[in-house]
């Protein structure tokens, strides 16, 4: 009770005090199992978060923020991963936190309206990092003072938290009541900034049909169908999407790219299905534009590379690596891995969250996919779901299903506009 009475006295001033610069007043330390958590209180409205990765350091640039907390506000606590953690104000250009780390870390960072809280974990050792901060975060906007959880100093062990409880995939039809998802809030749609427009991409479609479930659904259906409710998620949230097709019609991969080059899009976003040998492959997969040994994803890539023809011929194995070789040093990798780890995370979130059901976070994942080749912004592909299992290819047809995993890409995609929250590793 004492550590939400101290977040309260800490937040309220700044209601009073919007024309102040922020600063960060307080910082605490929490071990939670695997994951450490960073908190930084901020009196007034948190800045906007830029982040870069330095070998084994993160830093966060804040503007127009003071800190005034200890240079080591950890000091003597810090454990792994957690190396080092260090404060600084820079002057005019604002102030800079460096997490230091040792070995390789996977992190989650959000900026709440008066907090910017830290996940950090061994490589690999949680399933989905980020869930715990991106589900205060999705739909509704950022959590405020009143709905954050009160602080812990670092002093005070914690308890694990418990799992999320998940049922059996087999168990899940349209009729259960894990289906039903609460009433939604209200959504923010007041537009970003810059009126950013992000283009969604329904992949294959007309005389392509993709992939298919056992019980004959082409994924070129799904994929308009999913894609068509990214948009309206994002155009609720007040970002302009648009759809590189409207209906049943072949769009050649140039073309897509293409597309959202003349219209100026800030992203670009491909919705597959996937297809594996082994039919009890499940999960959620998002790709970036980048050479990849892994066969699978080869594999992959080439089943999706096969809509290139219709006058541009086929694309080679050896045309592609020479493209990719060609394109890696001005291609925005690093902003398309972002996004990519943003939509994996949120969207595998949102559904374990709603439905009550495990689904597989696989991972953001570099792969030759031609349809991301030429766009001049940061471009994914996200894999929904994998349409030979016919457990999920049957919750893949479900309207709520569908709908859960759009408002989960969506709200990955306004984190990232915003600059409120990243996912990554060290």
């Amino acid at each position: 009770m004492a550590a939400t009475i101290l977040f309260a006295a800490l937040a309220l001033p700044s209601l009073a005090g919007a024309a102040t610069p922020a600063r960060i007043v307080y910082g605490s330390l929490v071990r939670r199992g695997p994951v450490t958590e960073l908190r930084f209180i901020v009196q007034g409205r948190a800045p906007r978060l830029a982040l870069s990765a330095h070998g084994t350091e993160l830093w966060i640039d804040l503007a127009g923020t003071r800190v005034d907390i200890p240079p080591r506000p950890f000091f003597g606590r810090e454990s792994a991963p957690v190396a080092m953690v260090r404060a600084m104000n820079r002057g005019a250009m604002g102030s800079r936190i460096v997490v230091e780390v040792s070995g390789r870390t996977d992190y989650a960072i959000a900026r709440l309206p008066h907090e910017i809280l830290l996940r950090l974990a061994p490589a690999g050792e949680v399933a989905n990092l980020a869930a715990p901060i991106l589900l205060r975060t999705s739909n509704q906007g950022v959590a405020t003072p009143g709905n954050a959880a009160p602080l812990v100093r670092a002093s005070r062990p914690v308890a694990r938290a418990s799992p999320i409880g998940s049922r059996p995939a087999a168990e899940m039809s349209s009729a259960d009541p894990a289906f039903v998802r609460p009433p939604e809030p209200e959504l923010s749609r007041a537009p970003l900034a810059d009126n950013p427009l992000v283009m969604i991409d329904p992949g294959h479609g007309g005389y392509d049909p993709g992939t298919h479930s056992a019980s004959g659904t082409d994924e070129k259906t799904l994929a308009l169908e999913i894609a068509r409710r990214v948009k309206s998620a994002l155009e609720a949230r007040g970002v302009r999407a648009e759809l590189t097709r409207t209906g049943d019609y072949f769009v050649s991969l140039p073309q897509r790219t293409r597309l959202a080059n003349q219209a100026g899009a800030k992203l670009f976003v491909s919705i597959h299905l996937n297809s594996s040998p082994d039919t009890a492959t499940s999960g959620l997969e998002v790709f970036y534009l980048n050479n990849t040994t892994d066969r699978a994803t080869i594999r992959l890539a080439r089943m999706e590379n096969q809509g290139v023809a219709n006058g541009y011929g086929p694309v080679t194995d050896a045309g592609l690596n020479y493209i990719l070789a060609d394109l890696r040093q001005s291609y925005k990798a690093t902003e398309s891995a972002a996004l990519a780890r943003m939509i994996d995370a949120e969207a595998v979130a949102d559904l374990d969250e709603h439905l009550g059901i495990k689904v597989h976070a696989l991972g953001a994942r570099k792969g030759p996919f031609y349809v991301l080749v030429g766009a001049n912004m940061p471009a994914v592909l996200v894999e929904c779901g994998f349409l030979t299992n016919p457990a999920e290819a049957a919750r893949l047809a479900s309207a709520r299903y569908q709908q859960i995993l759009a408002d989960g890409i969506a709200g990955a995609i306004v984190h990232f506009l915003s600059a409120d929250a990243a996912v990554g590793n060290l």
